[in-house]
């Protein structure tokens, strides 16, 4: 080793949805569920480490389900307020025409 100071590694995995995905969750009868999403030819598994979940991964459950409901909530708004400016855009330009045809 050159005994230089390391530093830590930093990993950053980014997924932009496209129309290929899917979202499965798998149960057994002898061990926790098994969350997958597939997209772009790639799957993200989720699990507990042990084969049954504990409190621990109980909380990371409720943390991914609210972070998802904002997730959710964010893209709705963001849709909608997408939507409600294309359509303002749409009245105006056909209020301008139909002004311009009252005058003509």
């Amino acid at each position: 080793m050159s005994g230089e100071e390391r530093t830590p590694s930093y990993l950053s995995v980014g997924l932009s949805v496209g129309g290929d995905w899917r979202v499965t969750c798998h149960t057994y009868p002898d061990r926790g569920p098994i969350l997958t999403v597939d997209a772009a030819g790639m799957s993200l598994v989720v699990s507990a480490k042990q084969s049954t979940p504990d409190a621990n991964h109980l909380d990371f459950a409720y943390a991914l389900l609210a972070a998802v409901n904002d997730y959710l909530i964010a893209c709705e708004t963001h849709r909608f307020d997408a939507e409600e400016a294309a359509n303002a855009s749409t009245d105006v330009t056909e209020t301008a025409a139909a002004v311009e045809n009252r005058a003509a």
